[in-house]
């Protein structure tokens, strides 16, 4: 009898750290694309979705929570159910830039070093439109300070580890005192979006100066099903 061959993947997950999960959360959605913009600039795009917060939780504990901070009480994350955190999920272009527009831009040398977004307010200065990210918590709360590290695999695929730190803004801390780390098995990179504006010939000519090892990529059609076309530029294998 052949044997069965069990699952042995590892689960993507974030941590809130010292929240009542001390065992993470599994994420149910990510992705990870470029961006072009109208100026030149490529941006890295991020967004990840968790499942409830509770999703795996046992305990049918009736602990008094009377006291206990926001971020402290299991009932506080119960009501708001699972966490969004991404750069483009509500319409607004943020992520992390990775090129500097007086020189060719190489993927791989990006992804052999980490990413930060430098974007951790100071004491005089926090306007959350300068954020790179945003993110659904505790209600919609804002996040910074972001360091992402990418790990080569086969296959073109990566292990990525995300750590930031977060603020409670909606319940009104503008304090980033509280801190995450998401670990990300087996991503894909899912290639460069650019403006609808743009024909493919006028994108096929500024990503050639934009852009080292040019040929490494091909354009793809995003509804090849539809009389739409619309493209991205992706990685080949």
């Amino acid at each position: 009898m052949e044997k069965l061959k069990l699952n042995m993947e590892p689960i993507s997950k974030i941590y809130f750290i010292d929240n009542p999960y001390p065992s993470g959360h599994k994420i149910e959605t990510f992705s990870w694309s470029g961006r072009i913009d109208e100026y030149g600039f490529i941006w890295f795009d991020f967004h990840l979705k968790t499942e409830n917060y509770y999703a795996n939780d046992d305990e049918n504990s009736e602990e008094e929570e009377e006291g206990l901070s926001d971020w402290d009480s299991k009932t506080v994350w119960g009501n708001y159910h699972a966490c969004t955190l991404s750069s483009n999920y509500w319409g607004e272009q943020r992520g992390i830039r990775i090129n500097n527009l007086d020189e060719k831009l190489n993927f791989d040398i990006v992804v052999k070093n980490d990413l930060f977004s430098n974007d951790l307010p100071s004491e005089q200065h926090f306007d959350d439109d300068d954020l790179a990210f945003s993110i659904y918590l505790l209600g919609h709360d804002s996040c910074a300070g972001h360091q992402i590290r990418f790990s080569k695999k086969e296959s073109n695929l990566y292990d990525i580890t995300w750590t930031g730190k977060i603020a409670l803004t909606y319940s009104g801390d503008d304090e980033f005192s509280h801190d995450f780390k998401a670990q990300i098995f087996n991503a894909k990179f899912e290639g460069f979006h650019y403006p609808k504006t743009w024909s493919v010939e006028k994108a096929t000519e500024i990503f050639k100066t934009k852009l080292t090892n040019f040929e490494e990529y091909e354009f793809v059609d995003l509804n090849p099903k539809s009389n739409k076309r619309e493209y991205k530029l992706d990685k080949l294998k």
